[in-house]
């Protein structure tokens, strides 16, 4: 028995130790070269016939000591024998024992040199890719073996941990479209936590557009992300954006006009950001710092600060704050409608209240050129809102630091998408502009300066109005109330003829003050004017005539004027100005003389050396003034009867109503005493009426009392 036991302990300890041996032996034979190569092109054979097109690797590294496999030289034709797929090396290092508790653990992964191919000629056709997607997609079971027994228990899912992926020059093409990366490391930290880095992550693709098409490109240096205890830091830094629509510039030719084209960009910044939450359908940031640059355009975003907690409908922002080179804007807080066309929801937005200081020649180069002198700081504050059709401005307050210049106002933006319905309306509710600071305004802005020491005898200036800014047109309108008087204006700038023409009125203003000709008084008059401001048009004109004077003609009536002993009324005035010299005439019409007055100036600083000639004019009456004294005078009479009938009329409608009014007080009067009467009838009844029960009652008392008396005897 003792020999059979230890017979068949040999026969098992041969065969494990032989197991062992075999087992041994081909793992060393699958670590060898020969053995992984005829694995690999067996491998390739059946991918050929799965995807029936042309699949070729060139050598697989499988190391089962170190757990690790590795593919060279992938490459991969589409059905129609392009080039879909190249692949340089690819690797991965798993961990085997967490198999065991449906884990995979990858120690290491890495793809090097990935090029890719990916076409789609439109909506309709299939993507060059889709047949890989087929060949490897699950089929479903059928219906009738979707039924599941008690004792059919569904299959535990792979819990996949990844300690690190290396990604080196990875390049995607999709259509028109390319993207590529130079390098991806993602890694779990000693702590666990995530590290990643991304550098050289490049794009571009052609937007298509109403106007056309725009080539894009948007290139990254370096992505860093921080996984931290609380949060996620992310620093992008080198970040580019680039367009070009394929037309110039739209100032080009145009150096009224400002840099800003969205079709020419050429924008770089740098991003700091906090993440403290990060979900499906929500996300809590904080943009710590961030810069943005376009040289071109003039954008210089010195830094952006905010916090942003947003969804899938709405965004909140708080504590937004921008810096410009001199400009500096606040915001407690903001809400932004997020726009989605499945649901039908568009772009709105909201603000509390936005504070700041600026310098307006920060937006010069960007928006408009004529600020590029503007020094001025100027403190505002307003509240915002809009969508993507328009803006609303409320509670617009601005003001110089020496708060010589105040301005309060409202207004709207509306017509955004189409420049020729776009509209800017401003309602001015108070501007007040002490002595000094409307010439130094004027001064920021590189334009000639006209009639500077006429606005100054204006002394201190209040203003309400309103103006808007439309196609080729500026309007404006309002009252100017001055130390000198009182002026309401109206007046336009057209942009597509080239003139600045309206109207301006008073009931009284010290003309002879404000335009330093200290012989005329106050004035009530009503003017039209009209001004040429094209640069050819005047060129050719100077080049002529020479001047410094603006170009124009005023058309007035005065209704009222004193100069000197003289007093005139009805007057009419026309002045024309060649830019050289203004000629003007004056014309006051009397019934049989005509005052005339004809001036002329070169300088409006030196108004004092204006040259008057006086004049004046005799004349009788024509047939025609005749006429109209005799038809002036039938007038008057016609006048004269129809109010005196109208006086007799109305007479006798008094009287009548006074008569009227007379009979009915006789007839209240009447009614009264009728009731008055009456009333008093009703007291006498009432009273004797009390009187009888009085007495009635006193005898029944008077009974009562006797019949108990003799009650009492008995």
């Amino acid at each position: 028995m003792k020999k059979i036991v230890l017979l068949l302990l040999k026969i098992v300890g041969g065969t494990a130790v032989g197991a062992v041996l075999l087992a041994g032996v081909g793992l060393l034979l699958l670590n060898t070269s020969f053995v992984q190569n005829s694995l690999l092109q067996e491998a390739v054979l059946m991918l050929k016939e799965r995807l029936n097109t042309e699949v070729s690797i060139d050598e697989i590294r499988i190391n089962l000591f170190g757990q690790d496999v590795s593919l060279l030289g992938v490459n991969v034709e589409d059905q129609q024998h392009r080039r879909l797929l190249h692949l340089e090396e690819l690797g991965v290092e798993v961990d085997l024992w967490p198999l065991m508790r449906h884990e995979v653990k990858v120690v290491d992964a890495k793809v090097k040199g990935l090029e890719a191919n990916l076409l789609k000629s439109d909506s309709d056709s299939v993507a060059n890719f889709q047949f890989i997607v087929d060949a490897f997609k699950k089929k479903k079971p059928a219906r009738d073996s979707l039924h599941v027994t008690d004792s059919v228990k569904p299959k535990n899912k792979l819990n996949i941990d990844v300690d690190r992926i290396w990604l080196e020059r990875i390049k995607v093409k999709y259509n028109q479209q390319e993207a590529q990366l130079g390098s991806l490391l993602f890694r779990k930290g000693s702590n666990g936590r995530m590290i990643a880095e991304i550098r050289d992550l490049q794009s571009a693709w052609v937007q298509k557009t109403k106007k056309g098409p725009v080539d894009t490109k948007l290139s990254i240096g370096l992505v860093n992300i921080l996984d931290m205890k609380d949060r996620r830091q992310l620093e992008i830094n080198q970040l580019r954006y680039i367009t070009d629509n394929r037309k110039p510039r739209k100032n080009a030719n145009k150096p009224k006009r400002g840099f800003f084209d969205v079709g020419h960009f050429d924008l770089t910044a740098h991003l700091n950001v906090r993440l403290e939450h990060l979900a499906k359908d929500s996300v809590v940031a904080v943009i710590t710092d961030m810069t943005a640059v376009d040289s071109v355009s003039g954008i210089d975003v010195r830094n952006l600060k905010t916090r942003v907690e947003a969804n899938k409908q709405v965004a909140h922002l708080k504590q937004f704050s921008i810096s410009l080179p001199n400009t500096t804007l606040n915001i407690d807080a903001a809400t932004l409608q997020l726009p989605s066309k499945k649901q039908g929801r568009k772009l709105a937005y909201t603000t509390s209240l936005i504070k700041g200081r600026t310098l307006l020649k920060d937006i010069s180069r960007t928006f408009a050129p004529v600020l590029k002198n503007f020094n001025e700081p100027l403190l505002l504050q307003l509240r915002m809102s809009g969508n993507d059709e328009g803006m609303q401005f409320r509670d617009v307050r601005i003001n110089t630091q020496k708060k010589d210049l105040t301005i309060q106002a409202s207004g709207f933006i509306s017509g955004l998408k189409d420049k020729y319905k776009l509209q800017v309306h401003f309602d001015v509710h108070r501007m007040h502009a002490k002595v000094g600071s409307a010439e130094r305004i004027i001064s920021q802005f590189p334009v000639k300066k006209y009639m500077m020491k006429q606005v100054n005898n204006l002394g201190n200036i209040d203003y309400t109005g309103r103006f808007d800014v439309l196609w080729k047109r500026e309007q404006f309108a309002g009252r100017l109330t001055t130390a000198v008087g009182k002026l309401d204006f109206n007046f336009a700038l057209d942009e597509n003829n080239k003139y600045v023409l309206g109207s301006v009125r008073t009931d009284s203003l010290h003309f002879g003050k404000a335009m330093d000709m200290p012989d005329i008084k106050k004035v009530a008059f009503k003017a039209d004017f009209k001004f040429d401001i094209s640069k050819p048009r005047t060129a050719i004109m100077r080049k002529k005539v020479g001047g410094k004077l603006p170009m124009g003609e005023v058309n007035a009536e005065v209704y009222e004027a004193k100069c000197g002993l003289l007093h005139v009324r009805n007057t009419v005035l026309t002045l024309k100005s060649n830019g050289a010299i203004a000629k003007g005439n004056v014309n006051v019409r009397g019934k049989r003389v005509d005052l005339l007055c004809s001036f002329s100036f070169t300088n409006t600083n030196e108004m004092k050396k204006t040259k008057i000639k006086p004049g004046i004019k005799f004349h009788g009456l024509s047939d025609e003034e005749k006429a109209k004294r005799e038809a002036k005078k039938q007038q008057k009479a016609e006048e004269k009867a129809a109010r005196k009938a109208a006086k007799a009329e109305a007479k006798a409608a008094r009287k009548a109503a006074k008569e009227a009014e007379d009979a009915a007080k006789d007839a209240e009067k009447a009614a009264r005493k009728a009731a008055k009467a009456e009333e008093q009838a009703a007291r006498k009844a009432a009273k004797a009426q009390e009187k009888a029960a009085r007495k009635a009652a006193k005898e029944a008392e008077k009974a009562a009392r006797k019949a108990a008396k003799e009650a009492e005897k008995d």
